[in-house]
């Protein structure tokens, strides 16, 4: 919680800061889409919050069928690289788009902002946010509710997942979190979250958070 509030700190002390104030990450399940619509922008709704998936799917557009057609990666060990990377740039430049049109404003982006099945370059610019958190979630927490929501979707079909499929599940929500916390990402609970973003919203208004 230190460093997050340092790293707001910082963020202030800028003379000129980018108009990404924080990049939120976190395993399918871990509740990010809830905590930005019920938390964070219930209490700073001049805040502009974007889901990097939204993106994703309008490029989708570009080198599918359509917004959200996801079959040219079905399977994800024999990907068309030429349509990977033009489907990247694509999403890069969305992003640009959305960050430009939103200059004067304080952005908050949400999602995955790497590639790994894109070879060479597969990082988003999502402009050097100062906060860059991972919602502190319990893998088994996110894993269960990962799988039960693929269940709703019909996407077992008429079978239950496995415990195979689930132990995968959990093996892969404690790995991404291991990647995500030793690429920089700090962990938080919504509350931490929070705090600090009175922090940085405080000082707009010339406060100095505590």
């Amino acid at each position: 919680m230190k460093l997050l509030l340092e790293n707001w700190r910082e963020y202030l002390n800028e003379n000129e800061s980018p108009p990404v104030i924080g990049h939120l990450v976190g395993q399918a399940g871990s509740g990010k889409t809830y905590f930005i619509n019920n938390t964070l922008l219930k209490k700073y709704p001049e805040i502009i919050a974007k889901d990097l998936d939204d993106f994703d799917d309008e490029a989708d557009a570009v080198v599918a069928g359509g917004k959200g057609d996801k079959s040219w990666r079905r399977d994800l060990s024999n990907i068309d690289q030429e349509l990977a990377r033009k489907h990247f740039d694509e999403v890069q430049s969305l992003v640009n788009q959305f960050i430009s049109e939103n200059s004067d404003k304080k952005i908050f982006l949400v999602g995955m902002s790497v590639f790994p099945w894109v070879q060479g370059n597969n990082e988003l610019d999502i402009g050097n946010p100062e906060l860059k958190v991972y919602l502190n979630i319990d893998p088994k927490v996110s894993a269960k509710r990962r799988i039960d929501r693929d269940v709703k979707k019909g996407l077992y079909g008429d079978q239950k997942p496995t415990q195979e499929e689930w132990e995968g599940e959990l093996k892969w929500a404690a790995e991404e979190k291991a990647q995500l916390l030793s690429a920089g990402y700090e962990p938080a609970s919504p509350e931490e979250i929070v705090k600090a973003a009175d922090g940085v919203m405080q000082g707009e208004q010339n406060e100095t958070p505590s």
